[in-house]
Protein backbone atom coordinates (compact mmCIF):
# COMPACT_ATOMS: atom_id res chain seq x y z
CA UNK A 1 0.00 0.00 0.00
CA UNK A 2 1.36 3.57 -1.23
CA UNK A 3 2.06 6.39 1.88
CA UNK A 4 -0.75 8.50 -0.31
CA UNK A 5 -3.10 5.45 0.66
CA UNK A 6 -1.76 5.45 4.47
CA UNK A 7 -2.64 9.06 4.19
CA UNK A 8 -6.33 8.57 2.84
CA UNK A 9 -6.97 6.12 5.76
CA UNK A 10 -5.84 8.57 8.18
CA UNK A 11 -7.93 11.64 6.22
CA UNK A 12 -11.07 9.01 6.50
CA UNK A 13 -10.67 8.81 10.38
CA UNK A 14 -10.36 12.45 10.75
CA UNK A 15 -13.59 12.91 8.49
CA UNK A 16 -15.43 10.94 10.62
CA UNK A 17 -14.65 12.28 13.70
CA UNK A 18 -15.15 15.87 12.13
CA UNK A 19 -18.61 14.60 10.63
CA UNK A 20 -19.62 12.70 14.03
CA UNK A 21 -22.92 13.41 15.72
CA UNK A 22 -22.18 16.12 18.50
CA UNK A 23 -23.15 15.50 22.02
CA UNK A 24 -24.72 19.31 23.19
CA UNK A 25 -23.30 21.22 24.95
CA UNK A 26 -19.68 19.48 24.87
CA UNK A 27 -17.27 19.38 22.61
CA UNK A 28 -17.39 15.87 21.86
CA UNK A 29 -19.46 14.00 19.24
CA UNK A 30 -20.86 10.11 18.79
CA UNK A 31 -18.62 8.17 16.10
CA UNK A 32 -18.88 4.91 14.70
CA UNK A 33 -16.35 3.42 16.43
CA UNK A 34 -16.28 0.05 14.75
CA UNK A 35 -15.66 1.60 11.34
CA UNK A 36 -12.56 3.80 13.36
CA UNK A 37 -11.37 0.38 14.29
CA UNK A 38 -11.84 -1.37 10.56
CA UNK A 39 -9.67 1.94 9.19
CA UNK A 40 -6.82 1.96 12.06
CA UNK A 41 -6.65 -1.94 11.41
CA UNK A 42 -5.94 -1.05 7.70
CA UNK A 43 -3.79 1.35 8.29
CA UNK A 44 -1.31 -1.31 10.62
CA UNK A 45 -1.84 -3.69 7.75
CA UNK A 46 -0.90 -1.04 5.18
CA UNK A 47 2.55 -0.09 7.26
CA UNK A 48 4.67 -3.41 6.27
CA UNK A 49 4.12 -2.20 2.81
CA UNK A 50 5.82 1.06 2.98
CA UNK A 51 8.81 -1.06 4.27
CA UNK A 52 8.61 -3.26 1.14
CA UNK A 53 8.61 -0.37 -0.87
CA UNK A 54 11.83 0.16 0.53
CA UNK A 55 13.36 -2.77 -0.04
CA UNK A 56 12.12 -2.86 -3.61
CA UNK A 57 14.22 0.58 -3.86
CA UNK A 58 17.27 -1.36 -2.51
CA UNK A 59 16.85 -4.06 -4.53
CA UNK A 60 17.23 -1.53 -7.33
CA UNK A 61 20.55 -0.30 -6.21
CA UNK A 62 21.89 -3.46 -5.95
CA UNK A 63 21.23 -3.94 -9.82
CA UNK A 64 22.55 -0.71 -10.94
CA UNK A 65 25.47 -1.50 -9.16
CA UNK A 66 25.34 -5.25 -10.90
CA UNK A 67 24.68 -3.69 -14.35
CA UNK A 68 27.58 -1.20 -14.00
CA UNK A 69 30.34 -4.20 -13.34
CA UNK A 70 29.17 -5.86 -15.95
CA UNK A 71 29.29 -3.07 -18.50
CA UNK A 72 33.55 -2.63 -16.83
CA UNK A 73 33.86 -6.12 -16.98
CA UNK A 74 32.60 -5.70 -20.90
CA UNK A 75 34.28 -2.59 -21.56
CA UNK A 76 37.50 -4.20 -20.80
CA UNK A 77 37.08 -7.38 -22.83
CA UNK A 78 36.21 -5.41 -25.99
CA UNK A 79 39.01 -3.06 -24.96
CA UNK A 80 41.35 -6.52 -24.53
CA UNK A 81 40.06 -8.13 -28.17
CA UNK A 82 40.53 -4.56 -29.40
CA UNK A 83 44.19 -4.81 -28.88
CA UNK A 84 44.53 -8.18 -29.55
CA UNK A 85 43.78 -7.28 -33.19
CA UNK A 86 45.68 -4.50 -33.28
CA UNK A 87 48.06 -6.49 -32.59
CA UNK A 88 47.41 -9.18 -35.09
CA UNK A 89 47.40 -7.18 -38.12
CA UNK A 90 49.28 -4.24 -37.07
CA UNK A 91 52.88 -4.15 -39.43
CA UNK A 92 54.00 -1.51 -36.51
CA UNK A 93 53.79 -4.00 -33.72
CA UNK A 94 55.41 -1.63 -30.55
CA UNK A 95 53.23 1.21 -31.76
CA UNK A 96 50.64 -0.95 -31.74
CA UNK A 97 50.90 -2.46 -28.32
CA UNK A 98 52.00 0.46 -26.65
CA UNK A 99 48.84 2.28 -28.19
CA UNK A 100 46.84 -1.08 -26.91
CA UNK A 101 48.57 -1.04 -23.54
CA UNK A 102 47.67 2.87 -22.75
CA UNK A 103 43.79 2.59 -24.52
CA UNK A 104 43.56 -0.90 -22.15
CA UNK A 105 45.00 1.14 -18.80
CA UNK A 106 42.69 3.82 -19.91
CA UNK A 107 39.77 1.35 -20.21
CA UNK A 108 40.68 0.01 -16.94
CA UNK A 109 41.01 3.47 -15.53
CA UNK A 110 37.42 4.71 -16.80
CA UNK A 111 35.78 1.61 -15.61
CA UNK A 112 37.24 1.36 -12.17
CA UNK A 113 36.01 4.60 -11.77
CA UNK A 114 32.30 3.91 -13.69
CA UNK A 115 32.21 1.01 -11.06
CA UNK A 116 33.33 3.17 -7.85
CA UNK A 117 30.85 5.47 -9.22
CA UNK A 118 28.31 3.33 -9.56
CA UNK A 119 28.90 1.74 -6.18
CA UNK A 120 28.56 5.59 -4.38
CA UNK A 121 25.52 5.72 -6.19
CA UNK A 122 24.02 2.53 -5.38
CA UNK A 123 25.20 3.47 -1.53
CA UNK A 124 23.58 6.67 -1.34
CA UNK A 125 20.35 5.26 -2.95
CA UNK A 126 20.45 2.37 -0.72
CA UNK A 127 20.91 5.09 2.15
CA UNK A 128 18.12 7.20 1.04
CA UNK A 129 15.72 4.17 0.92
CA UNK A 130 16.75 3.36 4.35
CA UNK A 131 16.15 6.56 5.84
CA UNK A 132 13.13 7.48 3.76
CA UNK A 133 11.37 3.71 4.71
CA UNK A 134 12.45 4.81 7.93
CA UNK A 135 10.89 8.38 7.86
CA UNK A 136 7.86 6.83 6.28
CA UNK A 137 7.65 4.35 9.17
CA UNK A 138 8.27 6.50 12.15
CA UNK A 139 5.57 9.43 10.59
CA UNK A 140 3.00 6.81 10.01
CA UNK A 141 3.70 5.33 13.28
CA UNK A 142 3.44 8.62 14.92
CA UNK A 143 0.37 9.20 13.34
CA UNK A 144 -1.34 6.31 14.13
CA UNK A 145 -0.45 6.65 17.99
CA UNK A 146 -1.32 10.17 18.20
CA UNK A 147 -4.57 9.10 16.19
CA UNK A 148 -4.99 6.02 18.81
CA UNK A 149 -4.15 8.20 21.85
CA UNK A 150 -7.05 10.66 20.49
CA UNK A 151 -9.53 8.20 19.60
CA UNK A 152 -8.82 6.48 23.43
CA UNK A 153 -9.30 10.06 25.20
CA UNK A 154 -12.93 10.61 23.00
CA UNK A 155 -13.76 7.35 23.54
CA UNK A 156 -13.30 7.87 27.77
CA UNK A 157 -14.78 11.08 27.68
CA UNK A 158 -17.93 9.44 25.78
CA UNK A 159 -17.93 6.64 28.19
CA UNK A 160 -18.03 8.74 31.31
CA UNK A 161 -20.26 11.21 29.65
CA UNK A 162 -22.55 7.75 29.08
CA UNK A 163 -22.41 6.84 32.75
CA UNK A 164 -23.45 10.50 34.30
CA UNK A 165 -26.11 10.11 32.43
CA UNK A 166 -27.00 6.18 33.21
CA UNK A 167 -26.37 8.00 36.78
CA UNK A 168 -28.59 10.66 36.03
CA UNK A 169 -31.65 8.82 35.02
CA UNK A 170 -31.24 6.65 37.88
CA UNK A 171 -31.59 9.36 40.42
CA UNK A 172 -34.44 10.98 38.58
CA UNK A 173 -36.14 8.10 38.28
CA UNK A 174 -35.83 7.07 41.95
CA UNK A 175 -36.65 10.60 42.97
CA UNK A 176 -39.91 10.63 40.68
CA UNK A 177 -40.93 7.18 42.11
CA UNK A 178 -40.52 8.55 45.49
CA UNK A 179 -42.36 12.12 45.06
CA UNK A 180 -45.17 9.70 43.49
CA UNK A 181 -44.88 7.42 46.29
CA UNK A 182 -45.10 10.26 49.06
CA UNK A 183 -48.29 12.11 47.04
CA UNK A 184 -50.07 8.40 47.16
CA UNK A 185 -49.15 7.89 50.79
CA UNK A 186 -50.15 11.81 51.44
CA UNK A 187 -54.10 10.84 49.77
CA UNK A 188 -54.33 7.51 51.90
CA UNK A 189 -53.93 9.31 54.63
CA UNK A 190 -56.21 12.30 53.89
CA UNK A 191 -58.77 10.11 53.01
CA UNK A 192 -58.21 7.68 55.95
CA UNK A 193 -58.89 10.77 58.10
CA UNK A 194 -61.67 12.11 56.28
CA UNK A 195 -63.36 8.48 57.40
Amino acid sequence: MSVSMLYKLLDKIEAMILHGLPIPITPFVVVDHEKILDTIDKIKASIPGEIQEAQSLLKKSEEIQIEAQRKSRQLIEEAQRHAEMLLSESELLNAVQAEADRIRKQVITDCEQIKKQAIEEAEMIKRSSIEEAIHIREGADKYAESALANLDRDLADLHAIVKNGQKHLAKTRAESLSSIAAHVNKSQFAEKNKI
